[in-house]
């Protein structure tokens, strides 16, 4: 007598295995020998039944790879980038701003560059996005200029101690460009909260990516 052989038996030898909550190579291989083994003989799977599944493991893992490899990829830049903010701190910087803050009925001034000749309008904003100031000067040579706001509104009224926010645009022949507004200082410190790197300039934070210049300590 001939005991009947399995021809699958060879296929895949188990081996001791941990518990793991995900699907890898061998439980992979596992499952696709159960399934052959477990197929109905008058109606086995076709060919590309199985090719189709081995395609989309093969996907799967290379897009689990390449995951793996661009989340390592940001954490080493992530750290990179918190290094080099952090030389930063005393280097003297320029970063683009639009907020001012009014103490003791006194205003910060308002510094902007304008890279031609030009007259340019300057409008300030409470924390509501109202109006309160509208001024428009003359002509200004190209160059780095100041606008000092009296703490007044366009009444005539002081406003309230705060911080404001402001635009500052250009007025040229084919309407206003806006070109916002600089305030400079010294680096004081750096800090990092949600994934964000901001710098403290003046006791201010700005994100890192608004700065715009830097240099040595003046």
């Amino acid at each position: 007598m001939i005991n009947a052989i399995d021809p699958y038996s060879s296929l895949y030898v188990p081996s001791q295995r941990t518990a793991s909550k995900e699907l890898d190579k061998n439980a992979f291989l596992l499952l696709l020998v159960t399934q052959l083994k477990n197929q109905n003989p008058l109606e086995p799977m076709e060919n590309r039944e199985f090719i189709a599944q081995l395609t989309q493991f093969s996907t799967l893992e290379q897009i689990t790879n390449m995951t793996k490899s661009i989340q390592d990829f940001l954490k080493l830049q992530q750290g990179s980038l918190q290094a080099q903010a952090a030389s930063l701190i005393g280097k003297h910087v320029v970063v683009q701003s639009n907020q001012i803050t009014v103490a003791n009925q006194r205003a910060e001034s308002i510094v902007f560059d304008l890279d031609e000749r030009a007259p340019v309008v300057v409008r300030i904003y409470d924390s509501n996005g109202n109006l309160v100031k509208q001024a428009t000067s003359g002509v200004l040579d190209a160059g780095t200029h100041a606008y000092v706001w009296d703490a007044r509104n366009d009444a005539g009224l002081p406003v309230a101690d705060g911080t404001y926010t402001y635009t500052v645009s250009k007025i040229t022949e084919s309407g206003e460009v806006l070109i916002g507004g600089v305030q400079a200082g010294v680096v004081e410190s750096v800090k990092f909260k949600n994934n964000q790197i901001y710098v403290y300039v003046n006791g201010k934070e700005y994100p890192l990516a608004s700065v715009i210049e830097i240099s040595q300590e003046v």
